[in-house]
């Protein structure tokens, strides 16, 4: 049942302040790919020939500085991800992300140092800051949202994501033409301060309140009825604080250890398909697109630097428009139609990629077609595994439990990264059809996976949600027709 509420506004007004942890995240896994042939010089990594304006790269030490940088990126979002779930015990959602800016800002001004250790240590609070919010800005939209506008405003987290995205890409031209500029290198730098800034003085001067669950959970309930009253009709204020209640009541009866979330039949089935979700997220080829990108269209583009640097564009493009299309979408259709129907899709364009990547004469038509098959890729995924995926756990899955499944997409994240770089794919080009052929077989198994477990979560509430997954063992045991 969806309750009638004043207006969408207030709603969209919070999201919007709660994405700009979006913009950071997806800033921060993009402007590096960009960088590839600047951020070495200015962390004095590589030394630079001015004369032949070429940089002297030893492969063996690129392939470790690479791996290295990646590593703790990733496996630092990974552990802020695990960790989501202790702070959100210790501190409410909002203070949290004012915690999470603030280690975001500590990272970005030590980044700013031109040394190879300070860029280490800035990489490590960087990821630690994406990894919380790609865990608490889910649990955020979906703690605010009515069930008419959750999907909507769900798929405004990977919108934002990809506007951070194409921001970072964007951020390469002025780069690449200032080659030797660190003024224009540390500008991008400290670009992401903004992001954390703004968020929390809107949090502190703006969007002072909590969401109306955490005074109840503090037995508030004169608060939590005022906060109610700002976005509900005040006929419905007292039936949407009886509902709240009896979600926080479902959720004192569950066991929320981590070790329960795998004992309890319940709780690990969610958690199996939360995590199975972000697994596949990873395993169609996301991020090996958008930590590498720039790779990519080198072997596909014969290292031509302009249509290198407008594919990278075009990719930010194209997830924005589409992730604007989700938002439409996932109005109208459910959460496992979308998965589902969308996974097929990136099945076919990764599967065009992979068979024209074998092609041992290379032209520009099959160029054309392999560059187009992975904006078709793109655009399926921010239709579907992009925005859905996120959504679907916060719909199903507790604080820990999202964590847990955060922290499966990063551990994913890293593997990919490392099998990447590993395959040293800039100097190997034929390996690529290797990378396809998996990211196609991962799809392929996904789909499986989607027709299998996942089943839809579109205007049910948390209670009806709690319920199915209750009597899920009790009908697979033939107890109940």
């Amino acid at each position: 049942m969806d309750i009638p509420y004043k207006s969408a506004l207030p709603f969209v007004l919070l999201v919007v302040n709660a994405v700009l942890g979006s913009l950071f995240f997806g800033y921060s896994i993009s402007y590096l790919n960009s960088a590839s042939n600047f951020y070495p010089i200015y962390y004095l990594i590589y030394e630079y020939d001015v004369s032949t304006q070429n940089l002297l790269k030893a492969l063996v030490g690129g392939i470790a500085i690479q791996i290295q940088q990646l590593a703790i990126f990733t496996l630092s979002a990974g552990a802020g991800a695990i960790l989501s779930g202790n702070l959100l015990q210790q501190f409410s959602i909002r203070k949290s992300f004012m915690i999470t800016d603030f280690i975001g800002i500590i990272g970005v001004v030590l980044e700013i140092i031109p040394n190879i250790y300070w860029f280490y240590l800035a990489r490590i609070f960087i990821g630690f800051c994406v990894g919380l919010n790609s865990s608490l800005i889910p649990l955020y939209i979906k703690e605010f949202s009515p069930n008419r506008l959750s999907g909507s405003l769900g798929a405004m987290n990977q919108l934002t994501i990809n506007i951070g995205v194409l921001i970072g890409l964007i951020s390469a031209f002025d780069i690449e033409e200032e080659s030797q500029n660190d003024n224009v290198f540390r500008l991008f730098l400290e670009l992401p301060l903004i992001f954390c800034l703004l968020r929390t003085l809107l949090l502190i001067f703006v969007f002072k309140n909590e969401p109306p669950s955490y005074y109840v959970q503090k037995n508030q309930l004169i608060e939590a009825k005022q906060i109610v009253e700002r976005y509900y009709l005040r006929e419905k204020v007292d039936f949407v604080l009886e509902k709240i209640k009896s979600v926080i009541e479902q959720k004192k009866l569950q066991k929320e250890t981590y070790r329960d979330l795998i004992m309890n039949y319940s709780q690990r089935k969610r958690l199996l398909i939360g995590c199975g979700l972000q697994v596949l997220q990873q395993f169609s080829g996301i991020n090996a697109i958008m930590f590498f990108s720039k790779t990519i269209f080198s072997s596909i583009l014969n290292n031509n630097e302009t249509k290198i640097n407008w594919a990278n564009v075009a990719v930010g493009l194209i997830n924005i428009i589409f992730s604007f299309l989700a938002i439409s979408l996932l109005q109208k259709f459910g959460r496992r139609t979308l998965l589902l129907y969308g996974t097929i899709v990136c099945t076919f364009f990764l599967s065009i990629a992979f068979g024209f990547s074998f092609s041992e004469d290379p032209n520009t038509t099959i160029e054309i077609l392999i560059v187009f098959a992975i904006f078709g890729y793109l655009g399926a995924f921010q239709l579907s595994l992009g925005p859905v995926a996120w959504i679907y756990d916060a719909d199903i899955l507790s604080e820990k439990g999202m964590s847990l499944a955060v922290l499966c997409n990063w551990i994913s994240c890293t593997f990919i990264a490392f099998a990447f770089v590993i395959l040293d794919i800039e100097h190997n080009k034929e390996r690529l059809a290797i990378v396809f052929g998996v990211f196609t077989g991962c799809c392929i198994l996904g789909v499986f996976f989607i027709l299998k477990f996942v089943r839809e979560t579109k205007d049910r509430t948390q209670s009806a949600i709690n319920i199915y997954f209750s009597l899920t063992k009790i009908r697979e045991e033939g107890l109940l027709g």
